[in-house]
């Protein structure tokens, strides 16, 4: 309890200290969810399952993708599965869908 509280403590101090860098990672994900929302436009119909389909299909595929990208690099490099990787996967989607609800 003492650690987890620890830890809790200093990522608190850590996010406060790099809150402007941290804003910028959230808006650039938001950006890169958009670009790719519309890239897939022409692919989905403008019908209402449609849109839901790419919807649903960029948030699925985004936070896989970026999670990808320095997983490749560690198994590159260290030639074994990047700790986490499922971890940060669950954030990123949280950190878009936070966004996404929290901008409306």
């Amino acid at each position: 309890m003492l650690r987890q509280s620890i830890i809790y403590l200093v990522l608190s101090i850590l996010i406060v200290s790099f809150a402007k860098y941290v804003h910028l990672m959230i808006v650039y994900i938001d950006i890169l969810y958009n670009a790719v929302n519309l890239k897939l436009m022409p692919v989905f119909s403008n019908s209402e399952t449609g849109i839901m389909i790419r919807k649903v299909f960029s948030l699925v595929v985004i936070p896989v993708v970026i999670a990808a990208i320095p997983a490749l690099i560690y198994r590159l490099i260290k030639g074994k599965q990047l700790p986490y990787f499922i971890q940060i996967t669950w954030f990123l989607w949280l950190v878009i869908v936070l966004s996404k609800v929290l901008i409306r």
